[in-house]
């Protein structure tokens, strides 16, 4: 009988295990998907009004016009990320105007060429490093922001070219 209740014990440990790892990946999983909307939202919302500010104080109008593009994309970046944080009751604090003040004071100093010169830089910079994103797609737990992460990269990459391509023509 001592025998019986250890073979059903070790049975039943090893039925259970699995389910336990199983329920300890999806939990981190969702922390994935907290951990991306955390640094994402307050990220992108402070970046708005970076871009914000140099499509007013741009010297050049194609970085004028591509920061006004960009910031629309971001507009809608942070909207939809927010609405994922909703749905997936996450909750996410931001201050952009905190976040995006040591930025727009440097900004604030540069005139002409000097300040479409160092918004490119500083965006290109922004669009280099897609790590954040790249964990979303990988481990985050829910599908729809996975995609949301997965088109991000995608955007982030298509204004990383045209910032080093309008680069490249203002240095000629």
């Amino acid at each position: 009988m001592k025998t019986f209740i250890t073979v059903a014990l070790s049975a039943l440990v090893v039925v259970l295990a699995p389910a336990d790892l199983v329920r300890a990946k999806e939990k981190e999983k969702a922390n994935a998907d907290a951990d991306f909307l955390s640094q994402v939202i307050p990220g992108i919302a402070a970046s708005v009004k970076i871009i914000e500010y140099a499509a007013k104080n741009a010297s050049d109008e194609r970085v004028r016009d591509f920061a006004e593009r960009v910031a629309k994309q971001h507009k809608e970046s942070v909207k939809s990320a927010s609405e994922h944080a909703k749905r997936l009751k996450i909750d996410v604090v931001t201050d952009p105007d905190k976040e995006s003040k040591e930025t727009i004071d440097k900004f604030s100093k540069l005139k002409g060429t000097d300040l479409d010169v160092a918004f490119l830089k500083w965006l290109s910079h922004g669009h280099e490093n897609t790590t954040v994103f790249d964990n979303e797609v990988k481990n985050g737990a829910d599908a729809d922001l996975r995609t949301y992460a997965k088109n991000s990269i995608t955007s982030g990459n298509e204004h990383l070219k045209e910032a080093r391509e309008l680069l490249a023509k203002m240095k000629k």
